[in-house]
């Protein structure tokens, strides 16, 4: 055999890949410091499977992977390659050549090939072990290596003398037997515990199993007998059930013709409704056009009453005037009588006038006789007199007539001053009735549209709450369907309560009679209160005991056992309270537990229950562990060494001392007690707060109804309201219509006083002016008149005799002259009042024309008002008619509203009829399927029975197992059967199994037991068998190795001595090996004492002294000879050829004398940075050389 190449490839600094091939005798592998010479013997060492980094000067594995340089990157795999030529069959493989292959990936990952099939990496150590080629082997020597060699103490230098022998597979083996025999120990001492606890449970078990058998003997025909009842049983109720489903099916078919009758009468109600919705739009709008006509009408009316008032005002006033006419024409036409008497008068003053006149012009002649010279002065102060007499007679005339007429202005102008204060009083008044009615108008106008809106805001919210009444309602409904169900189902849980389903015969049958016994406190499921999240596991942890009865003493227990015995009811298990003890886990073991996360509490502080019961709780469940999760459970369990009981959520068990239950039922823990017992409470609560909740929404809807109710009367309140005040409204139009006429009036009157008052005062102006104008005249009168009779009475006196004649003459003439004046002051006073009447008599005419013009207007007015009215009894016709033809229309529609709404209510009455038609039949739907479901369940129960109990489905059951008696008899037999059954206690049906289990267990734990004990002995044996093969070819590989090396020393040296020597030669198994030398010249002494290029000589030589006495194929020597001087190289170089036939020498050097001895030389060169390259010279083709003899 002969190692034939190797390939590398991304190894180190061979970042390429690259292949060494190596012939017969010496190869030399040279190269510069640095260039990767020794990381081809690196390479070697780690294909035959070198683990240690540092031994391939790395810091971890992946250093070995090539790490790039400045122009390659990084290589991610580093592989290599080793050739061997096997056609000897030095290694045990039946194969010529052998590859070996190890990949190392940059993540780690390692892959090993043998042949190129993938293999172990011991797998390539064991092919290599005690060949000499190993990773460690004598065949792979390193500078490093010679250096240990004399370096390392004695017993650490027989190492590679074991190599040698040969003895490392025996050292292995030895190893191995010594840990294989520790684990022997180790099972041999826990067989030996189990065995020792195996003991104690094998005698009870087995009296268990005899219990278990004839326990399973019993079941066994327990089974047939009820399961051959049962079947017959869910026949049975098959049967029941398909009744129970005929009746269901014809109620549901009753139900949905109820329904679609009921949904027709909805139907036709929601018609119903849409039409009294489009009667109520109706209505609204037919009284709204109703009360616009009747708007129309009033104002019309109202307008009418103003035309009436006017006309009537007019006439009045024609009437007034008419009077004052008449009056004027009276007072005209007694003018004009006065007038014409005043006439007559006049001129009967004239003529007497006339008459005195003449009469005084002939007394005047008699004067003038009796007068000569003063007759003429006399007379002329006498004429002056008289003419002034006639002045003042004149001037009083007027002062009398102006005082007449000025009195009869001041009484005019106070009486129209009255009349005026009276106008503008009663204008003051009309206005602000005007004002007030202009007013309230507006303000009407403003409460009449916000009426109008509140009007409209009021149909709107009644609308809504229509439709939120309706909601209101179906909500009811539905809660109160809610509510029956739930009611029913209550009632059936209720009944299944009542009759205590679930319980074993013994039991239920206590419960039913605890009063007549006694002393019966009840079960363990009635008493105590499970939350929902611990039902399943309370269940699974209670198991039976949920059924235990708890009783007040003993002396109850017995009385209730033997009232079961009495009756042949069963059998039940009781637990009296003075009887009991509590049960807990250790504080420490508690707060153990409590350390997991998922520990979730101790089973009996997870429950409530009445005080006076609680040791007993704390018995059944105080020593039980509740945990979160299997995982958690089966962690606590470990943890408190399998000692007690935990239980999961889901049910599972670990149990005391680690056996495992779980998994999950059809049903998981539907149905049971405690979930019965729950759902009851829960169903009571739920009912209370949906009754609750149905009484609100009843209220409420009662309350939607009063509101709505309420809303309906305020909205016709409303309506009343608003007609009442358009009444309101019309009226206070037509008053302020009055109102603004009479103003009219007023003024027209008041301006007409005015005018007359603005006369009267101008006329009592000019009178009052013209009265002292006359005043003053008359005073001046007066003067020159007593100034004139002075001067008469003068005249008069000078002649007394003539006196008497001219005093006659004058008396006369005087006289005449008086009644003259009287007469012409009486015509002047005719005259003026003639012309005062006159005067009087055209402004009576121009108030005449006045009055008539007046009349004539009025008579106008009059006709357009009388034309107005009739236009407006036009109208007012046509909108009595429309008004009745809308009242006629609204009684129409109201009385089709209100038979709607009677029909409406009769609809709602036969739909409330057919609702509780309906309701009563879902209530029989649901007591149907109560009745159904309990079959179901019954079915259920049983059918779980079957698959539960004995694994058989009913039709298994029904064809495999036949009922040959009555249904009375196996009943009987049934209860019999269980109560044996049941008298046989608490069986441990396992023990059987169980016995059988721990029976083999325990033979088969003898029998390891005494094959382990035989396995000690015999591996004592092989390992002294070990120890003498080691022993033995420890010392003759030694004794050769000693005989070899005292001849290779000598001739290496060229002269000199050496011995290897044993430091303990009575213990060949742990002896160190000592090196004495003597190289020429010198004296005797250990390796130790000599120098550094002697001890590495000496250390070669002994190699080859190893090489020549166990043969290598090959030898791996990396600079082993870098310490020797020249000489000595020369001598290592020539030595190596005499063994070039046995052994094939690959020589990592750089010393000139042992690359001169080489057949074929490498040279390592790196023409790139970092990366290594191979040049090869085959020296014995190129130069023929000289061999020199050694010395």
């Amino acid at each position: 055999m002969q190692l034939k190449r190797i390939e590398i490839a991304g190894f180190k600094s061979f970042a390429e890949k690259t292949t060494i091939e190596f012939h017969e005798g010496v190869t030399a592998v040279v190269g510069p410091n640095g260039s990767g010479k020794s990381n081809i013997t690196e390479a070697i060492r780690w294909v035959l499977g070198e683990q240690s980094a540092k031994s391939l000067r790395g810091g971890k594995m992946n250093d070995i992977i090539f790490a790039g340089s400045e122009t390659r990157k990084p290589l991610n795999v580093a592989e290599v390659t080793l050739v061997l030529e096997n056609e000897d069959h030095f290694l045990p493989l039946d194969f010529s050549e052998i590859n070996i292959t190890r990949r190392l990936h940059r993540n780690g990952d390692s892959e090993f090939y043998l042949n190129k099939q993938a293999c172990r990496l011991k797998d390539i150590v064991d092919l290599f072990m005690d060949s000499g080629l190993g990773k460690e082997s004598f065949s792979i020597i390193s500078q490093g290596k010679v250096e240990a060699i004399f370096n390392s103490k004695p017993e650490d230098r027989r190492a590679i003398f074991e190599e040698a022998a040969g003895v490392f597979k025996y050292k292995t083996r030895k190893k191995k037997a010594e840990q294989k025999l520790v684990e022997t120990e180790d099972n041999l001492n826990r067989v030996q515990d189990i065995v020792y606890e195996l003991d104690g449970q094998i005698e009870p078990l087995q009296m268990q199993s005899s219990i278990a058998k004839d326990y399973l003997m019993q079941k066994e025909q327990l089974s047939d007998v009820e399961i051959a009842l049962t079947a017959v049983e869910i026949e049975q109720l098959k049967d029941q059930w398909t009744t129970h489903k005929s009746k269901l099916t014809a109620f549901y078919e009753q139900l949905s013709k109820k329904k679609t009758t009921y949904a027709e009468l909805e139907k036709k109600s929601k018609k119903m409704k849409l039409q009294k919705q489009q009667l109520t739009e109706i209505l609204d709008s037919e009284q709204q056009q109703l009360v616009k006509t009747i708007q129309q009408y009033e104002q019309l009316e109202g307008q009418k009453q103003v035309l009436n008032e006017r006309s009537k005002h007019t006439q009045e006033n024609r009437d007034h005037y008419e009077m004052s006419k008449q009056q004027a024409l009276i007072k005209i036409e007694k003018l004009e009588e006065q007038l014409q008497q005043l006439k007559i008068l006049l001129d009967k003053k004239i003529n007497q006038q006339k008459e005195l006149r003449t009469e005084l012009e002939t007394a005047e002649k008699e004067r003038m006789m009796f007068s000569a010279n003063s007759k003429e002065t006399i007379e002329q102060l006498r004429n002056q007199y008289v003419d002034l007499m006639q002045q003042k007679t004149s001037l009083r005339n007027e002062q009398s007539y102006l005082e007449k007429t000025y009195n009869q202005v001041a009484q005019k102008t106070l009486k129209s001053k009255a009349l005026t204060a009276t106008l503008e009083a009663e204008f003051q008044q009309v206005s602000k009735q005007l004002e007030s009615s202009t007013g309230d108008v507006a303000q009407i106008q403003q409460e009449i549209a916000q009426k109008l809106l509140h009007y409209q805001e009021q149909q709107i919210t009644i609308q809504e709450k229509r439709t939120a009444l309706e909601q209101k309602e179906q909500m009811m409904y539905d809660a109160l369907r809610v509510v029956q169900q739930a009611k029913a189902k209550k009632e059936s849980l209720q009944e299944l309560r009542d009759d205590y389903a679930g319980f074993y015969q013994g039991v239920k049958e206590v419960l039913k009679q605890r009063v007549q016994i006694g002393g019966i406190i009840g079960a363990v499921a009635e008493l105590i209160v499970v939350p929902k999240t611990f039902e399943m596991a309370i269940d699974i942890a209670l198991g039976a005991a949920s059924q235990n009865v708890i009783v007040k003493d003993e002396l109850s227990g017995r009385k209730a056992i033997q009232y079961l015995k009495q009756k042949r009811s069963g059998r039940a298990t009781f637990l009296p309270l003075t009887t009991i003890k509590p049960r807990q886990l250790p504080v420490a073991v508690e707060n153990q537990a409590k350390q997991h996360e998922g520990f979730m509490g101790i089973a009996s502080e997870m429950v409530q229950y009445p005080a006076e019961i609680s040791h007993i709780i704390q018995n059944i469940l105080g020593t039980t562990i509740l945990a979160k999760d299997l995982q958690t459970a089966n962690d606590l369990a470990k943890t408190l060494q399998f000692k007690y009981r935990v239980v999961t959520l889901e049910g599972d068990v670990i149990n005391a001392g680690g056996s495992m239950t779980g998994g999950a039922s059809k049903k998981g823990n539907q149905g049971s007690l405690f979930s019965r017992k729950n759902e009851l409470e829960l169903l009571t609560k739920q009912i209370s707060q949906m009754e609750k909740t149905l009484t609100d929404k009843e209220i409420e809807v009662r309350g939607f109804k009063q509101v709505l109710k309420q809303a309906q009367q305020n909205l016709e309140d409303l309506r009343e309201t608003g007609e009442q005040q358009r009444l309101k409204e019309q009226e206070l139009k037509n008053q302020a219509e009055i109102n603004e006429e009479k103003l009219s009036r007023l003024q027209r009157e008041l301006k007409a006083y005015q005018f007359e008052s603005e006369e009267a005062k101008a006329e009592t102006e000019q009178y009052e002016q013209r009265t002292a104008a006359i005043t003053l005249e008359l005073a001046a009168i007066q003067t020159e008149m007593e100034q004139i009779n002075h001067q008469i009475e003068l005249a008069s006196s000078q002649n007394e005799e003539r006196a008497a004649l001219q005093a006659e003459a004058s008396e006369k003439v005087q006289r005449l002259m008086t009644q003259l004046a009287t007469i012409k002051e009486q015509v002047a006073n005719l005259e003026k009042e003639q012309l005062a009447l006159k005067s009087q008599l055209e402004i009576e005419n121009q108030e005449l024309n006045k009055l008539q013009l007046a009349i004539q207007q009025m008579s106008q007015t009059d006709g357009s008002h009388q034309l107005s009215q009739k236009e407006i009894m036009e109208t007012l016709s046509k909108l009595k008619k429309q008004k009745d033809n809308l009242d006629h229309s609204l009684a129409v529609h109201q009385n089709q509203r209100t038979e709607l709404e009677t029909d409406l209510e009769q609809l709602e009455q036969e739909m409330s009829l057919k609702q509780n038609q309906q309701q009563y039949v879902m209530e029989q739907i649901t007591k149907a399927e109560v009745a159904l479901n309990r079959d179901e369940v019954a079915i259920e129960s049983r059918l779980t029975y079957l698959n539960e109990e004995y694994h058989l489905s009913f039709e298994a059951a029904k064809s495999e197992h036949t009922l040959v008696i009555s249904m009375e008899e196996a009943a009987h037999k049934v209860k019999l059967l269980k109560q044996s059954i049941e008298e046989l206690g608490n069986v441990n049906v396992g023990a059987i199994e169980e016995f059988e289990r721990v029976n083999e267990r325990y033979l088969f734990l003898v029998e390891q037991r005494d094959d382990l004990l035989e396995a000690k002995s015999s591996l004592y044996e092989t390992m002294d068998e070990m120890d003498e093969e080691v022993k033995r070819r420890f010392s003759e590989s030694f004794e050769a190795i000693r005989a070899r090396f005292s001849v290779v020393f000598p001739q290496m040296f060229g002269g000199g001595t050496a011995e290897l020597q044993l430091t303990d030669p009575i213990n060949l198994l742990t002896t160190g090996i000592e090196i004495v030398a003597q190289p020429p010249g010198k004296k005797l002494q250990q390796l130790s004492l000599l120098s550094g290029g002697e001890r590495a000589f000496t250390a070669i030589a002994l190699l080859f002294s190893i090489i020549q006495v166990r043969p290598v194929p090959f030898c791996i020597l990396d600079e082993v000879e870098a310490a020797l001087d020249e000489a000595n190289v020369v001598r290592f170089g020539r030595y190596l050829r005499r063994f070039e036939g046995d052994t094939q020498f690959i020589v990592i050097t750089h010393r000139k004398g042992t690359m001169e001895e080489a057949n074929v030389l490498y040279g390592v060169t790196m023409q790139e940075s970092g990366v290594s390259k191979i040049v090869s010279v085959r020296l014995e083709e190129a130069e023929t050389k000289e061999r020199l003899p050694l010395g």
